[in-house]
């Protein structure tokens, strides 16, 4: 829901070149971390959270990637939530204006902005003046232009409501987990995807050649080498798109066979994905240029803040600020920083002290009201804008459903033996206490609560260093039988076309480039994304968060960060006091255990997975733990019979590991012997 909109907003702004930078940093970046998070949930059987069996002391990076789904998903149904009032008025006749494009009088705080009494019925209302009111006092119900200061204000019944219908919508299709979210996932994954298509082919079609043909003439080619700024926003909303909810991948892909095949939904997966946005791309280049070729307005940035800020269309005949302004500066010189839910635009003659620059999903909340209002029902059927408000809800409510889900069965994974049982309860209590972080974004100070909140996510630079956290533990601490080459050969078995050079590839873009590239983006993120505001604790500054609220917004980015060495202290403890009877046993158990001497403490998994190794799949795989597509786990039998017969191993394994085990017993010897000295020579002493 969120993608479509920043990729619309970026098109306009920076044109044909940021399309190209994005495929480009895609198939170099994006879709070899999309691979990562897939074939990893699908190659272990694990969630977030139980698949660091493979790596205890790293468990914290599956708690802290949980806490990022729920923290995200509650402000994002908010934001659907406000889609349910643009859907609601959008049905209208075909001899009706549409809600957002008249005044209302119902308002009273904003009748004298808008001079409703002044105007005429029949004569066309101001759109630069009367679509932003709309969401500021229709959608968000405020009940002034101006910060309300210092109370939070009442809680917005329109607001209220819509979120319990989606709650309730989202316990339903989650309360009995796998059995129910799988039937559901297929309409809310197929209808938003046939509903955006058949409405960007309807509003493409209106868009005429000879304008799509100049658009991509008139391209400023050269800005593909020299404009700094849209290599970071492809880079950026290369990273959001793709991976920003690599935990729910990874989730999601753990319910899968062992013999699935990865490597056709992965295909399918990225093709849609980049269709989806190149179309949104060019819908809002289409949106835009029907805007400006009116030759009535032009489209400016916007900020949501007040009244004199979140206008987004200036008339071309009257002068004021924003014309005289923005003249000489073109849309691809503004400092863009992209969020989640919406980008920052800030030309550099705004003053940043009180205006963020930042709007909520612009395409929705913008773009397509003025695009609808400017031709007529009788030209264009409400139908329409009534199927794109619709797919967005769609998409919202399916986003929410799968970042929910890996909350739930990451919960349950904690001990699946007693959880699993309770999983209706858990989903139950999720619910509810996301509906309780929600409800201050419906009252007067909504808006300013996800600016924060999306400030605060969306800036997205800790999410990359946790990231890079987990592949430096899976591939690097953990290795074999869980590296890179093993993994890889999920998508690329020995049987596939080209796996001979695919497969190392792969191997080597997981270990060498995608590290590199999390690193450098995760540093250019947080020095060109302004990140540096929210540690800025000293009075001035954006004065709509204020010194207190930068420290919470600071503590929310370092918290995930922080729960990485505290919940490895923890496992550190845990398995130092409680484990084998010596110490490198136990810091090898940490670690690096090794699965080879005992079952995995789920049999069911083991036993439903272990059938599609036989065809094909690798013979060192060990499931760590719980899957939640199997039934409750039961624990192994205490005296399991060896098989009938083992192979012999190999003269070289065998030489090899003797070799090992006379290093390791030499070592442990010399380490007691010198401990043993020490104190003897100190007691005599």
């Amino acid at each position: 829901m969120f993608s479509i909109s920043r990729f619309a907003l970026l098109t306009i702004d920076f044109g044909a070149v940021f399309i190209v930078q994005f495929l480009l940093l895609s198939l170099c970046f994006g879709i070899p971390l999309l691979a990562f998070f897939l074939s990893t949930g699908q190659y272990l059987g694990s969630g977030l959270i139980d698949m660091w069996r493979i790596s205890p002391i790293f468990q914290g990076v599956g708690v802290s990637l949980m806490l990022v789904q729920g923290m995200s998903g509650v402000y994002s149904i908010v934001i659907t939530s406000w889609m349910f009032v643009y859907f609601r008025d959008s049905f209208i006749t075909i001899h009706q204006p549409y809600k957002w494009s008249r005044c209302e009088k119902d308002v009273p705080a904003f009748e004298n902005l808008r001079h409703c009494h002044q105007q005429n019925a029949n004569q066309n209302w101001s759109l630069e003046q009367v679509i932003p009111d709309y969401f500021a006092a229709t959608v968000l119900q405020r009940s002034s232009p101006e910060y309300p200061q210092p109370a939070f204000g009442n809680l917005k019944f329109q607001v209220a409501f819509n979120l319990v219908v989606i709650w309730m919508i989202v316990f339903i299709c989650l309360s009995k987990g796998l059995r129910s979210y799988g039937k559901v996932v297929y309409v809310f994954g197929t209808l938003p995807i046939i509903g955006f298509v058949v409405f960007a082919c309807k509003i493409l079609a209106l868009f005429p050649l000879v304008s799509f043909q100049s658009w991509l003439y008139n391209q400023d080619w050269s800005l593909f080498i020299y404009n700094k700024n849209a290599w970071v926003c492809a880079a950026k909303e290369c990273f959001l798109t793709w991976s920003f909810f690599g935990g729910s991948l990874l989730q999601l892909a753990s319910h899968n066979k062992f013999s699935h095949n990865l490597r056709r939904d992965t295909t399918l997966l990225a093709i849609i994905t980049l269709a989806f946005l190149t179309v949104s791309g060019v819908l809002g280049v289409a949106v835009h240029t029907l805007l400006e070729g009116s030759g009535e307005y032009s489209y400016l940035p916007s900020s949501f803040e007040t009244d004199r800020s979140y206008s987004f269309l200036k008339n071309r005949q009257s002068s004021g600020f924003p014309s005289n302004c923005l003249k000489s500066q073109r849309s691809e010189e503004w400092e863009h920083v992209s969020f989640l839910a919406g980008v920052r635009v800030i030309p550099k003659c705004r003053d940043t002290d009180r205006e963020s620059g930042y709007q909520v999903h612009r395409l929705g909340t913008e773009l397509i009201p003025a695009y609808f209002s400017t031709i007529p029902p009788t030209v264009l059927s409400p139908f329409w804008v009534v199927l794109f408000y619709f797919t967005l809800i769609m998409l919202g409510i399916a986003q929410a459903l799968a970042l929910f889900h890996s909350v739930i069965q990451g919960m349950i994974a904690i001990k699946p033996s007693g959880l699993k049982s309770w999983e209706g309860s858990i989903t139950f209590c999720v619910c509810t206490v996301g509906f309780v972080l929600g409800l201050p974004i419906g009252t007067e100070v909504g808006v300013f609560v996800v600016y924060f909140l999306d400030y605060t996510l969306g800036s997205a630079w800790w999410v990359m260093v946790l990231y890079l956290i987990q592949l430096f533990a899976v591939f690097m601490v953990r290795g074999k039988p869980y590296g890179s080459q093993q993994v890889a050969s999920l998508l690329f078995p020995k049987k596939a076309c080209c796996s001979g050079w695919l497969a190392p590839s792969l191997a080597f873009t997981w270990n060498v480039v995608l590290p590199v590239a999390l690193l450098i983006m995760s540093v250019v993120t947080f020095k060109t994304g302004l990140v540096s505001e929210m540690f800025d604790w000293q009075e001035g500054g954006y004065i709509y968060l204020p010194s207190w609220v930068r420290e919470i917004g600071s503590m929310l980015q370092l918290m995930p960060l922080l729960i990485v060495p505290f919940v490895g202290v923890i496992q550190t403890c845990r398995y130092f006091l409680h484990g084998p009877d010596d110490l490198f046993d136990r810091l090898e158990m940490l670690y690096r255990p090794n699965f080879n001497s005992r079952l995995s403490s789920s049999s069911t998994s083991t036993a439903g997975r272990g059938a599609g190794r036989g065809r094909g799949g690798n013979q060192d795989v060990v499931l760590t733990n719980f899957s939640a597509s199997a039934t409750t786990p039961t624990p192994p039998q205490a005296n399991d019979p060896p098989p009938k017969y083992t192979p012999p191993p190999s003269y070289s394994t065998a030489t090899g590991a003797r070799i090992a085990r006379m290093l390791r017993q030499s070592f442990r010897r010399s380490v007691r012997c010198v401990s043993f000295q020490g104190i003897t020579h100190y007691r005599l002493s």
